[in-house]
């Protein structure tokens, strides 16, 4: 029962920060501050076998309005699960 409660949790964490960071990108005009943020991430690694290529890269753009959206998104959950 743990383990799905912490799947849910993880799931709406992952969802508010989603939601924060496209919240703050569209008020950006408004409070430009909720769209600077930190991007961290890697180039390019790929693989070349002569049959196939794979490319891989990830990135994480990490804004104020994310780190807002995860935090509330985080509370609500708290309050969600003790109640």
């Amino acid at each position: 029962m743990f383990r799905r409660r912490g799947k849910v949790v993880i799931f709406i964490v992952i969802l508010g920060g989603v939601l924060g960071a496209i919240l703050g990108h569209v008020l950006s005009d408004t409070v430009p501050i909720l769209d600077k943020g930190l991007k961290i991430g890697t180039d390019s690694l790929s693989l070349n076998l002569y049959l196939f290529d794979i490319s891989f890269s990830i990135h994480v753009n990490i804004t104020l309005g994310a780190i807002i959206g995860i935090l509330l998104a985080f509370l609500l959950s708290d309050i969600g699960r003790r109640s």
